[in-house]
């Protein structure tokens, strides 16, 4: 009987929850409100945990501990403390960008583990094992960590439990990027939006964009649609206009977001200053500055020196096997233009060597062969670069390395002479750089690297346009953490294979 009523209620609790979340508009900051009392209960298990560890290590046996209703009564008191310190590390923002909020995690964590050293110097305690201090620090890392990861899950699925998403108008006179947006809102449901509709005094010609009028009728739209949100697309509106369709949004409690008109200028790109008491933005083109690029190229030295001393008997093997597969030289090298012009690039040969292009290869012949194949067999078509599919050219062993990424194990050198990093954009020819927008120009702002946002979400399977929003994405928001981020989820993309050729 007791299990049947835990499970009624369990059923009832369900049902209503979901009945709220149907109801609830401002679904991201609930999301934030439940990060709190989440990352609590993962701090106070961490102390849990850590506590029977310790109490119950074997390599380290412990000499004195504190009783578990005295450790149990430190922990909550302790525990106010430590999400203060994850307040500091900026943790409940909330606009987060998930690619830093591991490294606020650790810096949280830490802090709050600095909290209990200074507790226990302040008030001179016969306090339990200094151990315990670096297990619950570690664990309150992967444990936090999960919550919020588990918490996440269940945002970008929301939509499973019945909830519809956040009403969304779309409203501007620039069909390209109404058309961008609403596609990406249709495709992606782990957006959170529902697509009611657009507003636009250009009526699209795509009529599933299901078009509601003209800006003329925008507050009669709103009033009849009630969507949660609207958000501008474009910015050729006069400001007397602008405060019109805000004011017209904030009436009726909805959400009103607009597109700047430096719209490919991201927030951490500008720089807030005043010159003779007038205010001014500087627009700076990369987060990667003065002491950043320091950092930077420190670890990429750092790593490179490893990974080549590390890797070297792994590229030793791979040598002999391309070098007695077919004639010819191991590495293959190549122009490609970088932040400081056109360098060379080193990889391992993965192509017969007449049909490698350059002169030290194939020359013109090679060249002219290249040229019929990206005729007939680029994926990447009306793009600024290209992509042979079911290449001929490539040698067995080649096919492998390609797959597996290992014939780029040679650019840790390029890495270390300086000329590439880690992590950036991928490096191209100088053919494909001359067809770059301005837009995508702006890739040539950071050193190219190994791997780099666009590798580890898509490779091959994305356009183009969609691998240079990515990498400028990255040279605006660089932090260590995003290239630590980027560095880890290489490794699974590799293993998956994921959009290789």
């Amino acid at each position: 009987m007791r299990g049947v009523f835990s499970y009624r209620w369990l059923k009832y609790g369900a049902f209503f929850a979901r009945l709220y979340l149907i109801r609830m508009k401002k679904i991201n900051q609930l999301f934030t409100i439940l990060l709190l009392p989440v990352d609590a209960i993962m701090v106070f298990a961490s102390f849990l945990i850590a506590y029977f560890a310790r109490a119950g290590a074997i390599a380290f046996p412990v000499v004195y501990i504190w009783p578990f209703d005295q450790y149990i009564k430190f922990a909550a008191q302790i525990l106010p403390v430590w999400l203060i310190a994850f307040a500091f590390a900026g943790l409940y923002k909330s606009q987060r960008k998930y690619f830093f909020e591991f490294g606020q995690i650790i810096t949280g964590a830490s802090l709050g583990a600095m909290a209990v050293v200074l507790w226990v110097f302040v008030f001179r305690s016969d306090f339990f094992s200094r151990l315990i201090v670096f297990y619950i620090w570690a664990l309150s890392i992967i444990l936090v960590s999960i919550g919020r990861a588990i918490l996440g899950l269940i945002k970008s699925n929301l939509h499973i439990f019945g909830h519809k998403g956040t009403g969304l108008i779309l409203a501007g006179n620039e069909l390209e990027t109404i058309k961008t947006m609403s596609e990406q809102v249709k495709k992606d449901k782990s957006l959170g939006y529902r697509l009611i509709g657009i507003i636009s005094d250009q009526e699209p010609e795509d009529d599933d964009r299901k078009y509601l009028g003209r800006f003329d009728d925008f507050d009669k739209i709103i009033k009849s649609k009630k969507p949660d949100e609207v958000i501008l697309t474009d910015s050729n509106f006069k400001d007397e206009e602008l405060f019109h369709l805000m004011r017209c949004c904030q009436e009726l409690d909805i959400q009103f977001k607009a597109v700047p008109a430096h719209a490919e200028v991201s927030a951490s790109s500008l720089q807030y200053d005043a010159f003779a008491g007038i205010p001014i933005i500087e627009f700076r083109g990369t987060a990667l500055d003065s002491w950043g690029m320091v950092a930077k190229r420190v670890i990429d030295i750092v790593v490179s020196l490893i990974s080549i001393i590390l890797l070297s008997p792994l590229m030793g093997l791979i040598a002999l096997l391309i070098k007695t597969g077919s004639k010819g030289p191991v590495i293959y090298r190549n122009i490609r233009v970088g932040n400081q012009g056109e360098f060379t690039t080193f990889k391992f040969r993965t192509m017969l060597t007449e049909f490698c292009t350059g002169p030290q290869y194939g020359g013109s012949r090679a060249e002219e062969y290249e040229n019929k194949l990206i005729e007939t067999n680029n994926i990447k078509q009306d793009s600024a670069v290209y992509k042979i599919a079911n290449d001929p050219r490539i040698t067995p062993i080649g096919n492998f390395l390609r797959k597996t990424s290992l014939d780029e194990l040679p650019q840790f050198f390029n890495v270390f002479l300086g000329n590439m990093s880690l992590v950036g954009p991928r490096p191209h020819q100088p053919r494909e750089v001359s067809n770059y927008t301005k837009e995508q120009r702006k890739l040539l702002m950071i050193k190219p690297g190994i791997t780099g946002l666009a590798q580890i979400s898509g490779r091959s399977d994305l356009s183009f346009n969609e691998e240079a929003r990515l990498d400028i994405y990255y040279l605006e928001n660089w932090s260590i953490w995003l290239d630590l981020l980027v560095v880890l989820r290489t490794f699974s993309t590799v293993f998956k294979g994921k959009g290789s050729y």
